[in-house]
């Protein structure tokens, strides 16, 4: 015997609403698992306008972005460290949007308590490429045989000029603070890079 119209038009429409109902159900769980994951999220720090390598940040240049918790970036800064970043110096040009991370910035650029500052003028070849405020490189004599013990310095201002010529300013521990005077001089001062110090500003791991 063969189903009537009706009844094969009826059993058509119940499986559609049961596939809509289901599609429903299925929308439903996919909001609640967004939400879920919504919740596990993270405020860290992001910088919200473009500096360049060697500009000293300032607090509104920084602000706060809600990220996922996993999303597996290591090195990122919390929000509750973001006034440790403020007097630092921009290690890299960081761009607008940008999530700050460790390596992104250098000390602050002024002197602290047991350090004076010297004044040099250095040609091509005396400093290593890229010198910025902030850095802190080896200070060390040009003549290899001068009596002098090797010192770390910090970089507080750089300037250049067209012949590649730097005029820069230095946080010397007062200790050799004479003595790296009298190398700039006398034109014998010699400033070696060196990897950067770990950051003291808290990080997420």
């Amino acid at each position: 015997m063969t189903s009537k119209p009706g009844k094969a038009r009826s059993r058509v429409r119940t499986q559609w609403l049961a596939l809509g109902a289901a599609l429903v159900v299925l929308a439903g769980l996919l909001v609640a698992w967004a939400l879920s994951n919504a919740a596990d999220r993270v405020e860290v720090v992001q910088v919200v306008r473009g500096l360049s390598a060697g500009d000293v940040i300032e607090a509104n240049d920084l602000a706060f972005a809600s990220v996922a918790f996993d999303v597996g970036v290591v090195g990122l800064v919390p929000s509750d460290s973001l006034d440790s970043l403020v007097g630092r110096v921009a290690a890299i040009d960081l761009q607008a949007g940008a999530l700050m991370q460790s390596g992104m910035w250098r000390d602050a650029t002024h002197l602290v308590a047991g350090e004076e500052s010297v004044g040099a003028l250095l040609s091509l070849g005396q400093y290593p490429g890229g010198l910025a405020r902030g850095d802190v490189v080896l200070a060390a004599p040009i003549d290899a045989a001068a009596a002098f013990t090797v010192v770390a310095v910090r970089v507080l201002d750089v300037q250049s000029d067209a012949n590649g010529d730097l005029m820069v300013t230095l946080a010397v521990p007062a200790a050799q603070s004479i003595a790296v005077a009298q190398m700039a001089a006398n034109d014998q001062l010699l400033l070696i890079g060196q990897p950067l110090a770990p950051s003291p500003v808290e990080v997420d791991q």
